[in-house]
């Protein structure tokens, strides 16, 4: 059994009731998943929800080209694949744990009935739902609002304010994305991607190390992505 503490702790399930996290954590199960080693695979059906509790996620389709489409990366208290749990339908995307991690899981029956007998979780699951749209309405309109350098700027920027932590070097971004994923992520052409980033490492505005992003700076990238765009939406 989880610990219902400890699952009240989690952003999603915070205000839920002592009740309700007790059932939860009668129900659900972990499952730990080596760097590399899948979660799902698109037409797999959506038996489980599934929520990130430790590590990263990363969840992408694979093209007729042979192309990876990265759709986006979870980290710790993010749940991914849901919209296919609550419709019943087969995911549309495959799932791969880019780190070592640890994966809450609960099975759809057990997830539909959290919902109907515990409606504060219903509403938390609402709400989240509705931010994530909000965020992917926000990435469309960021791709087609902003040149390369600003959309990658901004993709940084949201994972600064996700993820990101004051060091002595300066603000750290500890995500690690190779350029074909942040192509991949940002709609460009690799070869864009490589330059403007080669450059900025030149410049020491964003510098690539083994444990992410470090930016010297932290106001950079706020210019690298100013021009009267609208701030960057958080995503939960």
């Amino acid at each position: 059994m989880l610990d219902p503490a400890a699952i009240r702790r989690i952003p999603r399930f915070a205000g839920i009731s002592p009740e309700a996290a007790r059932w939860l954590g009668g129900h659900a199960g972990l499952r730990n998943y080596g760097r590399g080693e899948a979660i799902f695979f698109e037409g797999d059906p959506c038996s489980h929800f599934h929520m990130v509790l430790k590590g990263e996620v990363k969840v992408f389709k694979v093209l007729e080209s042979g192309r990876e489409l990265i759709l986006d990366f979870f980290h710790d208290g993010e749940a991914f694949g849901e919209v296919a749990l609550v419709d019943g339908s087969e995911f549309p995307a495959n799932s791969v744990a880019t780190s070592e991690s640890t994966v809450l899981s609960l099975s759809r029956k057990d997830y539909l009935l959290l919902l109907e007998r515990f409606p504060e979780v219903a509403r938390s699951i609402i709400r989240d739902l509705t931010l994530r749209m909000h965020a992917l309405r926000r990435r469309v309109e960021v791709l087609g609002e902003m040149g390369v350098e600003a959309r990658i700027a901004n993709l940084l920027q949201l994972y600064a304010r996700q993820l990101g932590r004051d060091t002595e070097r300066g603000l750290l971004i500890p995500i690690r994305l190779s350029r074909q994923e942040v192509a991949s992520l940002v709609g460009a052409r690799i070869e864009t991607v490589i330059r403007i980033m080669s450059r900025w490492q030149k410049e020491r505005r964003v510098l690539s190390q083994a444990e992410g992003f470090l930016v010297p700076d932290a106001e950079t990238l706020a210019e690298l992505t100013a021009g009267g765009q609208q701030p960057v939406t958080p995503r939960r």
